[in-house]
């Protein structure tokens, strides 16, 4: 025993091992009887030599500590209520309730234009993003007086260190620490960022940026009104319909802004020229062989003509007449993003049918879910930018919103999706964020005015819970209970809007009596021999196999599996092994992974059985480190190992 030296076993054994071979020596000990650390030696005598080792041994407990999780989504007025009997399995130690909500997660979309406000890298399109986001603060700022109550407060909180980074949040609530993890520097990162926010809505400095911004994109658009990618690049076509198409969603969203205008109109110019010399080919080549299709580039052009909606040259006019009537011949097998972005050119150019066509056949490829509001499962909605599904949906709800502008029903089910999303998603590229912000915000007033909103009041057992820490200017609530955890717990909610949740349930329990459980995701676990044997024998090399379900796509997701003592990982280094970083320690294997997409996933790991007896594996559990409320955990295996 390390604290009080007290030798608590002893024994000696007779061996014999033949020269390049190993034997195995055993010994009987009682492990329920040890403290939870002790000090081994062992030493080995022969004629004349000695050899031996002293190592710490823990001896782990058999009970784990759990942590059960209920999401919350409310989209209405109304209470919704949760049995916390049925989350505290029965004869379950130490428990602890924790309980956050938020009234108003409307704001994680400003969170995140701060950090491409002010733009690392000198590329025309992360210029563009942060001349976008730098002009949104500035309506922001100026559209009400709650907002500027807002700033206020969010630089009290930054002092205090209340409104840190989803992924450093509920360290608690968390199998793993970030510190353990490849995250580290995304945590950090992440958190940089929300404390940039005070600064991001500070008056002088969005002005110098603003600034700043104009200076960076005339230094990269060419004489002949085309924008390179990079300084001393060469401009081209597809930056510069990027570009636009940045520049006039900004306009048609918070008016028009003057000082880009003499750059927008040099791109037109330029962009009208490239389309004109396109057309000309398209025509000599449907001559030729009478098939031709527009471009993605193309279909990029005509939505910013019909966006910007400017008086275009007699010639382009025409080319882009041509281009229409292309499209509305366009082949059934287009995406859900192009049809949606085709729907937007023909209303704007008069077809309105056409269009209400196109808008039908989108609506047609969506589900709803009353959490998840309504999406597109569907491989015509194809993954991009960093496998997100952003850019459709954004396109979808600019569709709706022109074609059928009373559809505010379909509109607010899309942006509640965008919003779960961004719950469990870092959006870390500057697309990302300004294709969210334009479909979230364009037309929104009043999105972001918490004035005049009413806290949702949550009870337990009708006794009101008073939060320990209450984030005004977000509505954020957190309260941690341990003694005296009641009955029910329920949410009720006073005024419309999204609001959501967690409830996390934590005990320990014997990992035999541990239970499957999981919120947002499901987790199995197989042992698969050789020979699909039950038997299990030194020696045997053996198969780990995790199924894993995600009901959505989540952004920094940990896997770890407990294993029993008699495993031995075949891979003992850690490492980036199949989409993940596997990092294999003492009694668990640990995966990383830097983003799920909704759907299966199988983790396959080999191991070697290198002793015989009767074990516990522990349970083996799944978690998403930047929403903890979303996690699995499936039950401990009993392996029963023979010589």
């Amino acid at each position: 025993d390390p604290d009080s030296e007290q030798v608590l076993y002893k024994d000696k054994r007779s061996f014999t091992a033949e020269s390049g071979k190993t034997n195995t020596v055993e010994f009987n000990i009682a492990a329920s009887q040890l403290p939870s650390l002790t000090i081994c030696k062992v030493q080995a005598v022969g004629n004349g030599f000695s050899d031996g080792e002293q190592h710490l041994l823990p001896v782990l407990s058999n009970k784990e500590m759990v942590t059960n999780t209920v999401a919350i989504t409310q989209n209405k007025k109304g209470t919704k209520t949760i049995n916390l009997k049925e989350l505290f399995p029965q004869n379950s130690e130490k428990q602890q309730l924790t309980i956050e909500y938020t009234n108003n997660p409307d704001w994680m979309m400003i969170q995140a234009l701060p950090a491409i406000s002010t733009p690392i890298n000198k590329d025309v399109l992360s210029v563009a993003a942060a001349f976008y986001a730098n002009s949104l603060a500035a309506k922001i700022l100026h559209r009400d007086s709650s907002i500027e109550k807002v700033v206020e407060k969010w630089a009290k909180e930054q002092q205090e260190n209340t409104s840190s980074s989803a992924l450093m949040n509920n360290q608690e609530l968390k199998s793993i620490l970030v510190e353990e993890t490849p995250w580290l520097t995304d945590a950090h990162k992440e958190a940089e960022q929300k404390s940039q926010l005070v600064n991001y809505f500070d008056n002088n400095m969005l002005q110098y940026r603003l600034d700043e911004n104009i200076k960076a994109l005339q230094k990269l658009q060419d004489p002949n009104g085309a924008w390179s990618w990079w300084p001393g690049m060469k401009g081209c076509i597809y930056m510069t319909t990027a570009v636009c198409e940045i520049l006039v969603r900004l306009n048609a969203m918070i008016g028009s802004q003057t000082k880009v205008s003499p750059m927008l109109d040099k791109a037109f110019t330029y962009m009208g020229g490239e389309i004109v010399k396109e057309v000309d080919a398209m025509k000599k080549a449907e001559q030729k062989d009478g098939n031709v299709r527009l471009s993605a580039t193309l279909i990029r052009w005509l939505y910013i003509c019909s966006i910007d909606g400017r008086d275009l040259p007699s010639n382009v006019k025409k080319a882009n007449q041509y281009l229409i009537e292309h499209l509305t011949k366009s082949n059934p097998s287009l995406s859900i993003y192009d049809k949606a972005v085709s729907a937007v050119i023909l209303a704007k150019n008069k077809k309105a049918n056409l269009a209400q066509e196109m808008l039908q056949s989108i609506k047609e490829y969506s589900v709803t879910t009353e959490e998840n509001g309504r999406y597109f499962d569907t491989s015509k909605a194809p993954y991009s930018w960093f496998d997100y599904k952003i850019p459709t949906e954004v396109a979808a709800i600019e569709a709706i919103q022109l074609v059928n502008p009373s559809d505010t029903t379909t509109v607010k089910e899309m942006q509640l999706w965008l919003m779960q999303e961004k719950r469990t998603q870092s959006w870390d590229t500057p697309i990302n964020s300004v294709n969210a912000i334009y479909a979230f915000l364009n037309g929104q007033e009043d999105v972001l005015n918490t004035e005049n909103a009413q806290p949702t009041v949550i009870q337990m057992d009708k006794t009101r819970l008073e939060g320990l820490s209450d984030t005004e200017s977000l509505g954020y609530f957190k309260a941690s209970l341990t003694d005296e955890i009641g009955k029910t717990l329920s949410f009720n909610k006073e005024d419309n809007g999204v609001s959501w949740g967690a409830v996390y349930a934590q005990f320990t329990q014997p990992a035999g009596n541990i239970a499957d459980s999981g919120s947002g995701m499901k987790i199995k676990r197989e042992i698969i021999t050789p020979d699909g044997s039950k038997d299990l024998k030194v020696g045997d090399r053996i198969k780990v196999r995790i199924t894993i379900t995600a009901d959505r796509d989540y952004d920094f997701v940990q896997v770890t599996d407990k294993r029993a003592a008699c495993l031995e990982p075949v891979a003992q280094l850690s490492g980036y092994r199949n989409g993940a970083y596997c990092t294999p320690r003492d009694n668990a294997t640990n995966y990383y992974f830097d983003y799920f997409r909704k759907g299966e996933h199988v983790i396959e790991t080999e191991y070697y059985i290198d002793r015989e007896g009767t074990y516990e594996t522990g349970t083996c559990s799944v978690g998403c480190a930047y929403s903890p409320e979303f996690r699995a955990t499936t039950k401990s295996i009993q392996i029963k190992v023979k010589k």
